[in-house]
C-alpha cells in the first residue's frame, strides 16, 4: 500500500471518529438537557403539589368521598353550606380557625376573604392561584402561622370551645336557651364563645344573641 494511500485511509478514519464523537456529544448533551428539563418539571410539580397541601390542610379542607389523599395535593374549593347545615352560610369550623387567629396574634383575617380566596382554581393571569405565589400574603400568612403553631393546639382551641359551648348549654338550659350543634351556629355566637376562650374574664351570654336571632 502506498504511503499517500495509508494517509487517505488515516484521514478518513480520523473524520470518521471524529464524526462519532461529535454525534455521540450532541446525543449525551441532549440527554443531559432533557433529564434536566424533566428533573426542573417533576420539582416544580411536587412544589405545585407541597403548596396545595400545605393549604388544604390548614384550612382542614379534605378530598370528597371516594376521592383518593392525592386529591388533597390538589386544588379544593370551599363546598357551598346548606342553610340545613348553618342558615349564616359559613363552615363553623373553618370560622372558629380564624377566630383563633385573631385571638392568638392580633391579625384578622375576613372569612369572606378566604372564600373569595378559595373560589378560583386560576388568577386571572391564567396562573394557578397558590397561596405563596406573592398575591395573598394575608392567605400565606395564616398557613404559615397554623403549621408553626401545630395541629395539637388548634385541636386545644377547638376542644376549648366545645368545651366553654357545653357548659354554657348545661348552665341556661333553664334560662330558656335553645341547644343548637357548633356547626349552626352564628358568626356572632362563635365570636363570643372565641372570645371567652380567651378571655377567662369575659362574661359570656349567648342567651341574648339567640334572643336576637343570631
Amino acid at each position: 500500500m502506498s504511503a499517500s494511500r495509508r494517509k487517505l485511509i488515516i484521514v478518513i478514519c480520523v473524520a470518521l471518529f471524529a464524526s462519532i464523537v461529535s454525534i455521540c456529544g450532541v446525543l449525551l448533551a441532549r440527554n443531559i438537557m432533557r433529564r434536566q428539563e424533566m428533573e426542573a418539571t417533576m420539582a416544580e410539580e411536587m412544589r405545585i403539589e407541597d403548596a396545595y397541601e400545605r393549604l388544604n390542610r390548614a384550612f382542614w379542607l379534605t378530598p370528597s368521598p371516594g376521592d383518593t389523599d392525592r386529591t388533597r395535593r390538589g386544588y379544593i374549593p370551599y363546598r357551598d353550606i346548606s342553610p340545613e347545615e348553618n342558615r349564616f352560610g359559613i363552615s363553623s369550623l373553618r370560622y372558629r380557625l380564624l377566630r383563633m387567629y385573631y385571638h392568638r396574634t392580633g391579625i384578622t383575617l375576613a372569612y369572606e376573604t378566604v372564600v373569595e380566596y378559595f373560589s378560583q382554581e386560576f388568577e386571572p393571569d391564567g396562573s394557578l392561584r397558590l397561596y405563596n405565589n406573592g398575591k395573598h400574603p394575608e392567605i400565606e400568612a395564616f398557613v404559615i402561622w397554623i403549621h408553626e403553631i401545630g395541629n395539637s393546639e388548634v385541636r386545644a382551641f377547638l376542644d376549648n370551645i366545645r368545651d366553654i359551648y357545653g357548659n354554657y348549654v348545661s348552665t341556661h338550659r333553664d334560662a330558656g336557651f335553645v341547644r343548637k350543634s357548633l356547626t349552626a351556629l352564628s358568626p356572632q355566637m362563635l365570636d363570643a364563645l372565641a372570645r371567652a376562650e380567651a378571655d377567662p374574664d369575659y362574661v359570656l351570654d349567648l342567651t341574648s344573641l339567640q334572643q336576637q336571632g343570631y
